[in-house]
């Protein structure tokens, strides 16, 4: 390659402004809260993510384990180790909550009518 050819092209790129670099922006992950409702259903937690994604402790978890409890969470053992599905939790989960109050669906006004 001739050196006046590397010569323009070296000029050439010195008349284009440089780009400046990407920045690289570190996000958290989402914590097991969030990303319980989007993982893949076949998604396995632990205890630790278990706790996280319900909010709960430990010995939550292993009462919710127990053949003697009422509600027992659907779940697995692997060497000795709790196992529990995403889809599993998510189904569970939403079987066993407790409605208070429904939503309203969007659009629908917030303030209650009065009667009269």
């Amino acid at each position: 390659m001739p050196a006046a050819w590397v010569a323009e092209a070296l000029e050439a790129e010195g008349d284009t402004p440089a780009r400046p670099p990407t920045p690289v922006v570190a996000t958290e992950p989402a914590s097991w809260r969030t990303r319980l409702w989007i993982v893949p259903a076949n998604t396995r937690l632990g205890v630790s993510e278990l706790t996280e994604a319900l909010g709960r402790s430990r010995d939550w978890a292993y009462r919710h384990t127990s053949p003697k409890a009422t509600h027992r969470l659907p779940h697995r053992k692997l060497d000795g180790e709790l196992v529990f599905l995403a889809g599993e939790l998510r189904a569970w989960l939403s079987e066993h909550e407790e409605i208070v109050e429904r939503g309203r669906p969007e659009g629908e006004e917030s303030r209650p009518r009065l009667a009269g």
